[in-house]
């Protein structure tokens, strides 16, 4: 079964890490709900899908350098 999908990456700015390590569960509630609220959004829209979706989200705290990397 075909199946059409798309990897999409919401990252905090580098400029936020030290914000993020200090309030993390603030800051990712924050990223998952701007997250979910944009795709939710584009996705409505008549002139992209006009539907709603569905999708899941995972957090990535560190890149592949094992360097500080806040993402979805």
């Amino acid at each position: 079964m075909p199946i059409h999908y798309h990897h999409v990456v919401f990252t905090i700015p580098e400029q936020l890490n030290d914000l993020v390590l200090r309030n993390k569960p603030v800051l990712y509630k924050i990223l998952f709900a701007a997250s979910a609220a944009t795709l939710q959004t584009i996705a409505a829209d008549p002139r992209h899908l006009g539907a709603q979706i569905g999708f899941f989200s995972v957090l990535h705290s560190w890149g592949q350098n094992l360097l500080l990397n806040p993402h979805s």
